[in-house]
């Protein structure tokens, strides 16, 4: 098994056939390289014998903020973000994406931040069982964060959350998100039968029918 490395900026050239892939989100230079460039400790690739890009995990870190943990105490503390992991179709299946997960959170913990979270699609099932074998637990769904799609919050407490107090408030999220889900159902059938008595109307209309 390969072990990742640091991310060079020649490997800039090389990751092409990974970003164009379909089932791969596509971020773009001007949101890729100021991050790379602030944290680029946080920054991991595969790469196969033939030095050919195989994966890539970009992480940063939001430190120094005041946020309230828990019981609603004011904590100075820090957390990590996933902001992209890919891997190349010809070598998915192989564990890479589990070996990448699991090297950033190793050089998380040795920052010692509270929790990572990273967003996911909604439809993304197979990046959702990964993300929940490695522990991360969805936090709250966010209703059209994607263009076309709903997304999940996804969090992970790290060792210094001994007891697991970046999760809580999730009870709430979950009755918030429901909610959220809930309205958003309603409005797409109100919409719908909307269509449908206008269409009604105009057919009425076309037919002479009053």
């Amino acid at each position: 098994m390969t072990t990742p490395r640091d991310f060079l900026l020649d490997d800039m050239f090389k990751f092409n056939h990974i970003v164009f892939d379909p089932l791969v989100e596509v971020y773009s230079l001007p949101f890729v390289m100021p991050k790379i460039l602030e944290h680029p400790e946080l920054v991991l690739a595969v790469v196969s014998p033939d030095d050919r890009m195989m994966g890539f995990i970009l992480g940063s870190r939001i430190v120094e903020r005041t946020e309230n943990i828990g019981d609603g105490e004011d904590t100075r503390q820090s957390h990590s973000h996933i902001s992209a992991l890919a891997v190349a179709n010809d070598y998915r299946r192989l564990g890479l994406g589990t070996l990448l997960m699991e090297s950033m959170r190793i050089k998380l913990d040795q920052c010692t931040d509270w929790y990572v979270d990273l967003f996911v699609r909604e439809k993304n099932l197979n990046a959702i069982r990964l993300y929940e074998k490695l522990g991360y637990v969805k936090y709250r769904w966010l209703p059209q964060f994607y263009v076309n799609d709903h997304g999940y919050d996804m969090r992970l407490p790290l060792s210094r959350d001994v007891e697991r107090r970046s999760l809580e408030g999730i009870t709430m999220n979950k009755i918030y998100s429901f909610g959220n889900m809930l309205f958003y159902l309603v409005m797409l059938y109100l919409v719908g039968l909307k269509d449908i008595l206008i269409g009604g109307e105009k057919d009425g209309l076309e037919y002479g029918i009053s």
